[in-house]
């Protein structure tokens, strides 16, 4: 009867295994403070949001590394790269503006 009960605590250690890796992590929350405050966040290439409403509300993405663009009319783009941490980053970014 020893031998039949060895297989059947194996299974239940894996599926006691699996169950753990399954719990998500806590998300990333990026806050961004522009200026100019209507400029547009992009993360990994897809828009994120406007900074106006970033700043007073962070969004959640996975925690790791991304690329951040902001942009906004008549100002230089930037783009870097973030690691982000679980838990809230904020960031404050100000824009060259383009001369006339």
């Amino acid at each position: 009867m020893g031998m039949r009960a060895a297989p059947l605590l194996l299974a239940l250690a894996l599926v006691a295994c699996a169950k753990q890796g399954t719990v998500a992590p806590e998300p990333a929350r990026l806050a961004v403070i522009a200026t100019p405050p209507n400029a547009s966040i992009y993360i990994d290439g897809h828009y994120f949001g406007r900074a106006t409403v970033l700043s007073q509300e962070p969004k959640a993405l996975a925690p790791g590394i991304h690329l951040m663009t902001v942009q906004a009319e008549d100002h230089f783009p930037h783009d870097m790269e973030l690691d982000l941490p679980p838990g809230k980053t904020t960031l404050t970014i100000e824009l060259r503006p383009i001369p006339p």
